[in-house]
């Protein structure tokens, strides 16, 4: 069992559960890079309401609240994770995007419950009682005793658990069955995407050395390396060559394969053309010099289309996901009615503007 059963992945289960999916598939890290200027200090510069206010209306999507307390419960959710990886500093720099994100995933989870219900998605008991084995399982809780401490310990009842993955599964259905259930790949993009990206699907040459080094200021060494590469071309043992010179020293095989095109320099003009059991000339590097010998060599190899089909699907699919499902939540958003009740936090309007300017400005290549 963990020792900290509280701040396990148990939580990291529920945070992911109180955002949208449309916040899964929106990074914060791309709207940084994307979004102007204006939107994002907008975004950043909610202030924050004061203690002794205990709870309020902040945001009403199609008349139903969000509550101070809602957006409370899972900003500290979030911050417990936060505060066992980075500074404090940091974490507090932080806090208005943070809260500005989580607030906007929780209007866009509202919605798509709220669709959810309006098409009559449901989920049954037994779908959630195998998602609270799969957490048990996960946090090696083997008890419910241990499970129900660990809610404890998050401020969590079994029931507001249930409730959050109930939440969780339905939007996960909402999401397959109006968006992912209507994706496509043909075998055209599959054909293209092949074609247009072999890098991909090349693995470069590589091979496994044994090396003999001498380690120094290369005039000084020049003749004792000429020497002792004469001495290994004409099939000396390496072991025994390099404990014959005093700057000399012997690195065997390892076992291990390295690319030809992530070896230094010198040694990557030279391994090529070197037949495998030969030692090549001293290739003068940036500590001396180096004698080195190709034990065995992979040659470059392009994985066939059949072999990369699955796998390049599999990546169109989760491109055009992504696309699709920001497409489908923007729609949510322009036909709700969101009113913000608290213009303190008007930042969640400035972060959509951010993420719809970053998304038109991506135009995507498969669609």
């Amino acid at each position: 069992m963990n020792e900290n059963p509280g701040m396990s992945l148990l939580t990291i289960a529920l945070c992911a559960a109180c955002i949208s999916a449309a916040a899964l598939f929106v990074p914060a890290r791309a709207l940084a890079q994307e979004a102007t200027e204006d939107a994002l200090v907008t975004a950043t510069s909610m202030p924050r309401v004061p203690d002794n206010i205990i709870n309020m209306v902040l945001i009403k999507v199609n008349g139903d609240p969000i509550l101070l307390t809602e957006l409370r419960s899972v900003v500290e959710d979030r911050l417990s994770l936060l505060r066992q990886q980075f500074p404090a500093e940091e974490i507090e720099a932080q806090i208005p995007m943070l809260t500005t994100q989580i607030l906007a995933g929780m209007v866009d989870q509202k919605m798509m419950l709220q669709r959810a219900d309006l098409v009559g998605i449901t989920v049954d008991a037994n779908m959630v009682d195998r998602q609270i084995q799969g957490l048990r399982e996960t946090n090696g809780f083997t008890t419910d005793a241990e499970l129900n401490a660990a809610l404890e310990e998050m401020g969590l009842t079994m029931d507001e658990l249930r409730e959050q993955l109930r939440d969780n599964l339905r939007q996960q259905r909402l999401a397959f069955d109006e968006v992912q259930r209507q994706i496509f790949v043909s075998e055209t993009e599959i054909n293209d995407y092949y074609t247009d990206n072999r890098d991909e699907f090349t693995a470069p040459e590589q091979v496994r050395l044994e090396q003999l080094v001498f380690i120094g200021e290369p005039a000084s060494l020049r003749q004792q390396a000429f020497a002792a590469a004469a001495e290994l071309q004409a099939g000396e043992d390496a072991s025994a060559v390099g404990e014959k010179y005093v700057n000399g020293q012997h690195v065997a095989d390892t076992g291990s394969f390295i690319a030809v095109e992530d070896l230094t320099e010198g040694l990557a003009a030279t391994v090529p053309a070197l037949t495998v059991g030969s030692f090549s000339d001293p290739i003068e590097t940036t500590f001396g010099f180096s004698i080195v010998k190709v034990v065995e060599r992979s040659e470059q190899d392009i994985a066939e289309l059949d072999d990369a089909r699955e796998s390049i699907r599999q990546r169109l699919t989760s491109e055009k996901s992504q696309v699709r499902m920001n497409e489908y939540v923007r729609n949510l958003r322009e036909r709700a009615n969101i009113e913000i009740v608290d213009p303190r936090f008007g930042g969640v309007l400035a972060l959509w503007e951010a993420s719809e300017e970053s998304e038109d400005a991506v135009v995507p290549s498969r669609r």
